[in-house]
This record gives structure tokens, C-alpha cells and sequence, in this order.
């Protein structure tokens, strides 16, 4: 009897193993190739669009296949490239929920942050002269949250010293914001509201540009305020800082027109550092640079 459930247990060994290569498997594979073909040379022509659709058309036909991986970190950097905000996000988040131990992670929190930062963008408002700095700071806020995620979790991924950088940039941005509010209540006389969001900058964002001219407003404030002690000792604090002129910024922040961000390809299915050649993404050595 022993043996012979050892011989059912052996064919259905054998049964398994040639299902990997039936004429069916094959054929879904070489129909996965095709699509995902379809996607890389898409993409090498910046036609967001139908890389999206070939990579959607991938994900759902073949969820298991041999590029489903690497489908999913190729859509998430083709919704950024079309600029598709709540795509990306969405994306990368999928990609973690699937493969959460995945070396690719850190990508998906990189990306999940340029994608947000570049929601308060747009070609109409830029147009128009609306500056990023003064938008919706929600996206800014969650955009923070995911570089600092990336930074803290994974210290050592090849995506670290970007999002610190973008950090840095956000971080002069929240400053900047600020003080642009309490530059709007300081217009209108506000001046305790004024004082709140002045010492907001100066004490939640030691360091920046911001910091010089909020400590002027206070003061300003306490004068009108008829406090008159209070403002003489932040003129005094003042004094006793060493104040950089040209940290100074104009009452309305510059544009970021001319910023640029540093967006990085989708990496190998392996992970940022993985891959050889022939089995990269489309911005390693199988496509054209995502």
C-alpha cells in the first residue's frame, strides 16, 4: 500500500513538471513576451499611454506569468511619466502589498514621493504663475512621509540619498509656506495669527531661509499687538544670531521652474542591483530607458 501511494505521489510530481512546459504554458509565455515587447517599445517612443495599456493588458491576463513582477514596476514609472498621480501611487502601493519583501521596495516609496511632489504641478498653472510653494500642502505632507519612510526603513538602497534630498527640498518648502501664511495674515492685520505662524516656521523649521524674515514679522506683530517687551526680545534673539543676508527670501518664493527631478528607471524584477543582462525592465538592458 505504501508503495503504492508513492507511485501516485511521484505522477503527480511528473504531472506538475510537464504543465510547466505544455504547449498552453508556452504559449501564454510567449503572449506575455509579446505584450510586454509591445510595452518596452512603447516606452522607448515616450508613448505613455500604450505602454500603460500593455502593461495593464499584461497584469491582468498573466498575474502569475514570468513578467508580472516586473510588469508591476514598470506601470508604476509609466503612470509617473504620463502623469498619472493617483495611478503611480496606487501602483507602488500594490507592488508592496504583493511583494513586501520584494528589493525593489525602496523604488516603489522613491517614486510614490516624485509622484506626489508633482501633484501640485501642472502645465496650466505654471502658465498662469501659480507657484508650487503655495498650493495644496497635502501632497507635500505625504510626499515627506514617504521619502522618510524609504530613509529610515531602508538606509542602505540605492534610493536613499535621493529621498534625502528630496526631503531637504520639502523641508524648505513647508518653511516657505508658512511663512507665506503668515505673510497673508500680516496683510489683512491678522497679527496674532500672524505671530502663531511665524513661530511655527521659526521653531519647526530651524535652519531654513525662512526663519530670518519670520523673526521680523513676530516682532512686527508684537509691535502692533502694542507688546512692546515681547518684540524688543525678539529683536535682541535676533542680534545675537548670526544672520546670512543672502538667506533672505522675497516676499513672494521664487518658481521652481527650473528645478529638475532625478527619476530613476523601473530596476530589474531581481531588485535595484540585480539583473544581468537581458532580464532587465525597461529601463535596464531590455528596453529603451523608461
Amino acid at each position: 500500500m505504501t508503495r503504492f501511494f508513492a507511485i501516485l505521489l511521484l505522477i503527480g510530481l511528473l504531472a506538475g513538471c510537464a504543465s510547466n512546459t505544455d504547449p498552453a504554458s508556452r504559449l501564454g509565455n510567449a503572449e506575455a513576451a509579446a505584450l510586454y515587447e509591445a510595452a518596452s517599445e512603447a516606452a522607448e517612443r515616450n508613448d505613455w499611454q500604450t505602454a500603460i495599456g500593455e502593461l495593464e493588458s499584461l497584469q491582468a491576463q498573466y498575474p502569475f506569468g514570468l513578467y508580472a513582477t516586473q510588469a508591476q514596476l514598470d506601470i508604476i514609472h509609466a503612470y509617473y511619466q504620463a502623469g498619472e498621480v493617483a495611478s503611480t501611487v496606487a501602483a507602488a502601493e500594490r507592488f508592496r502589498r504583493i511583494n513586501p519583501r520584494h528589493r525593489a521596495v525602496p523604488y516603489s516609496w522613491y517614486m510614490q514621493g516624485l509622484a506626489l511632489e508633482e501633484k501640485n504641478r501642472g502645465p496650466v498653472k505654471d502658465w498662469v504663475g501659480v507657484n508650487d510653494v503655495l498650493r495644496d500642502p497635502v501632497p507635500r505632507r505625504q510626499a515627506f512621509e514617504a521619502y522618510t519612510t524609504l530613509v529610515e526603513d531602508y538606509p542602505d538602497s540605492d534610493y536613499t540619498e535621493r529621498a534625502r534630498s528630496r526631503l531637504e527640498v520639502l523641508y524648505a518648502e513647508g518653511a516657505e509656506f508658512q511663512l507665506s501664511v503668515a505673510r497673508f495674515y500680516a496683510d489683512r492685520d491678522a497679527w496674532v495669527a500672524a505671530a502663531r505662524r511665524a513661530i511655527t516656521v521659526i521653531d519647526a523649521f530651524e535652519g531654513t531661509a525662512a526663519v530670518n524674515p519670520a523673526t521680523d514679522l513676530l516682532a512686527t506683530a508684537y509691535q502692533r499687538l502694542d507688546l512692546d517687551e515681547l518684540a524688543a526680545g525678539v529683536r535682541t534673539a535676533q542680534r545675537t544670531t548670526e544672520r546670512d543676508a543672502d538667506a533672505d527670501i522675497p516676499s513672494t518664493p521664487e518658481l521652481y521652474e527650473q528645478e529638475t527631478m532625478e527619476v530613476p528607471p523601473a530596476p530589474t524584477s531581481e531588485g535595484p542591483s540585480g539583473g544581468s543582462a537581458g532580464s532587465g525592465g525597461m529601463g535596464g538592458p531590455m528596453g529603451g530607458g523608461l
